[in-house]
């Protein structure tokens, strides 16, 4: 199979895990109307957006963050209400909203809330610069590194809409989001996670790995799926995080902050136990890229 086709593909299905992963876990919260990081995002948009809005139009709620009119938080006035502003789909926080004017200081905040959360560009996956070209495709603005990019994009718009969504839900999820997402499959039942309502957190010898459901927690870890999910962080870590090098066929793993780690040599286990933080967050990164597909040398080759 063609290694663009192997890697469009990878990039879509992490991206339709990110999206359920994040509707799984969003929450009712009360805003204070001000505007949050992307990473407590997802904490802010109450559960009733999770029934009313498509997948993908609650990860751009959680990524615009606030409303172009009033700079209320999305969510805070119930189901945010989207409107197409020039060739752009953005939300307003309420029905009264649609009646006002865009203020041009919460339009700067949601674009650089928009370019922030991409962060490359979709085609090159290389940063974006500081003054970036883009476009608007299917009412989403896209950022690009350059011009040449514009004209892919608006030949595939599907497939370069997945990478920004993965992009997307990269940026607002928490490591265990991330997780969730890489690991796929629960080690019980075998079903995909988020399948069953929020997945649960369970520990296994060192590791935390998560559940379907409530159900699992009293099921045995099956070897099959188990292996599987193995696979599936290696497949996603790709590279040791330490030397930066593809990993082996055979890698060794340490456990560290509940995390299985991937390495390329035993020597590298050691500077792992050394700053478990500083390397259970990097994993979480080289996932994210994978999700993401931006990863270097081991993922551009798959």
């Amino acid at each position: 199979m063609n290694k663009h086709v192997v890697r469009g593909s990878l990039v879509t299905a992490f991206a339709a895990l990110l999206l359920i992963s994040l509707v799984s876990r969003t929450s009712a919260q009360t805003s204070s109307g001000t505007a949050t990081r992307p990473s407590q995002a997802t904490q802010r948009t109450k559960s009733s957006t999770a029934s009313k809005l498509s997948q993908r139009d609650q990860l751009r709620v959680a990524v615009q963050q606030i409303c172009p009119v009033s700079g209320q938080q999305l969510g805070s006035m119930g189901v945010p209400i989207k409107k197409r502003i020039g060739e752009q789909d953005l939300f307003l926080c309420c029905s009264n909203c649609t009646k006002g004017k865009v203020d041009r200081t919460h339009w700067g905040t949601i674009h650089a809330n928009f370019k922030k959360a991409q962060g490359t560009c979709p085609v090159m996956g290389k940063p974006l610069p500081a003054k970036s070209k883009w476009t608007v495709v299917e009412g989403q603005l896209i950022y690009v590194c350059c011009p040449p990019c514009i004209a892919k994009i608006q030949r595939e718009p599907a497939k370069w809409l997945a990478k920004v969504d993965a992009s997307y839900a990269a940026a607002t999820m928490s490591q265990d989001d991330i997780r969730i997402a890489a690991q796929q499959i629960c080690p019980v039942s075998g079903k995909k996670l988020g399948s069953m309502g929020e997945p649960i957190k369970r520990k296994v010898g060192k590791e935390e790995v998560f559940l379907c459901c409530k159900g699992c927690a009293k099921g045995r870890i099956n070897r099959e799926h188990w292996g599987t999910i193995h696979a599936n962080f290696k497949k996603a870590q790709g590279i040791c995080p330490v030397m930066k090098k593809p990993l082996p066929a055979n890698p060794k793993w340490t456990v560290v902050e509940g995390q299985i780690v991937y390495i390329c040599c035993p020597p590298c286990t050691k500077k792992i136990e050394a700053d478990p933080k500083k390397y259970a967050a990097e994993v979480a990164s080289l996932y994210s890229k994978t999700m993401n597909g931006t990863a270097s040398g081991q993922t551009k080759r798959r």
